[in-house]
């Protein structure tokens, strides 16, 4: 370990003058003056920045939009971006995002924002970071996933074969916990099927996505000496029927 930063600061290294050459000398000390009035440079400097309830604003410029009020919807968003950055803090990176979904709905462009957002192909160790940012940040994510397998794992304690349909799959974050649990059951572990269910990409390869998602559980199934079987749906999910599914 490096003892730089972690020792204590070295003695003051003030030269003490002798007791002889203190006898001879003496001290002056100039005398205390009173000072009346406000010191020079005591004035605060800059300009206070302006408070701006920005949830206000977006409630209110929602509203407006549903109201089909458009002018007034698009002065709320004018105030919105004035006072909105995607470098700004959490509140303002947040209203600069909903800035952007209204302003898309406003000039009925969604769709084609939607299109745009979701052609971009994240690394997976991109999302594995935004969801570890986002579990850390907020916990309730935490507690449902702990809550869902905990269930999943006491009503199927007899199962030997146990079947999850995952609307919204994504990159399946939620199951290594659960595979690693049912590895551990005395006579071995139980089949696990996960049905991973999700929105096409859009292109030549709509199911690309959820297919990529369904080799994480499975490479992590075998670590644990798991049996699995996994489908892969890419379809919106009003229109997923009891028969659909697909082999990876």
């Amino acid at each position: 370990m490096n003892s730089g930063f972690y020792n204590e600061s070295p003695a003051c290294h003030c030269e003490e003058s002798s007791d002889n050459e203190g006898k001879n000398k003496q001290h002056y000390r100039k005398p205390i003056e009173s000072k009346r009035g406000r010191p020079r440079g005591s004035k605060v400097s800059g300009t206070k920045k302006e408070v701006i309830d920005l949830r206000s604003l977006l409630t209110r410029c929602a509203q407006a939009m549903a109201d089909n009020n458009t002018a007034t919807a698009n002065e709320f968003l004018k105030q919105i971006r004035q006072y909105s950055s995607p470098y700004g803090n959490a509140t303002e990176r947040l209203a600069h995002c909903f800035a952007n979904a209204l302003e898309a709905r406003v000039a009925g462009t969604g769709s084609a924002l939607y299109t745009t957002l979701t052609s971009r192909r994240i690394p997976a160790a991109e999302s594995l970071k935004a969801y570890q940012t986002y579990v850390a940040a907020c916990p309730f994510k935490r507690m449902s996933n702990i809550f869902v397998n905990k269930s999943i794992g006491r009503l199927t304690r007899e199962a030997t074969r146990i079947h999850i349909n995952d609307f919204g799959i994504l990159r399946g974050f939620q199951w290594p916990c659960l595979i690693q649990g049912i590895s551990l059951r005395l006579g071995g572990s139980p089949l696990l099927c996960i049905t991973g269910i999700d929105f096409p990409l859009p292109g030549f390869r709509p199911a690309d996505g959820v297919e990529q998602t369904g080799r994480h559980p499975m490479n992590y199934c075998k670590r644990f000496n798991v049996p699995f079987e996994c489908n892969a749906i890419a379809k919106k999910w009003d229109t997923i029927r009891e028969k659909n599914s697909g082999g990876m």
